[in-house]
């Protein structure tokens, strides 16, 4: 199999429904996974990596729902998202955390880095983490949750025309 043939291959379960739609993507596609470019060989070569290192739970799940659980001893469970910032989200809490190599690398690199920090190096990686708090926890179904983050961080936000905003203060507010 030659690489383009496996770009297309892997690169297939990789495309998202629109960003405008919420329905389910059409066939052959995984909803909440992006791909913005066609992957690289990088990317290609990067995701094999990937899903040969995950469990095979992991892998299904990666497969199915385009993200993976990390059991962290004693913290808790993390899912890994196909993001590139606050992709690590804390079950338990709604926390999100962002920690990025310093150099540019493949979106699966670096799903595969934070997996293999938070397994064996948890405290390494959340003392360079930065973190927020993606939603509120509580009692609830964890893959919908999931889903709503993904399907919110596909909105596009709305465009201001620069004719609607006002540099000129009114009354009420001139110094």
């Amino acid at each position: 199999m030659n690489v383009r043939s496996l770009a297309r291959f892997i690169s297939g379960p990789l495309r998202s429904a629109s960003p405008d739609r919420d329905g389910p993507a059409d066939k052959g596609e995984r909803p909440g996974i992006a791909l913005c470019t066609p992957p690289t060989v990088a990317e290609v070569r990067a995701r094999e990596l990937l899903l040969r290192i995950l469990s095979p739970a992991q892998r299904e799940e990666f497969q199915s729902h385009g993200y993976f659980a990390v059991d962290v001893a004693g913290r808790g469970r993390f899912c890994i998202l196909p993001s590139t910032m606050f992709n690590v989200i804390h079950m338990e809490t709604g926390d999100s955390y962002c920690a990025l190599p310093r150099a540019e690398v493949p979106l699966s690199d670096l799903m595969l880095s934070q997996k293999l920090l938070l397994e064996n190096d948890p405290g390494q990686f959340f003392s360079v983490a930065n973190r927020r708090r993606e939603f509120n926890p509580g009692p609830g179904d964890d893959q919908l949750r999931l889903a709503d983050v993904l399907r919110a961080r596909r909105r596009r936000p709305s465009r201001v025309r620069w004719t609607a905003v006002s540099m000129i203060p009114y009354d009420g507010h001139l110094p």
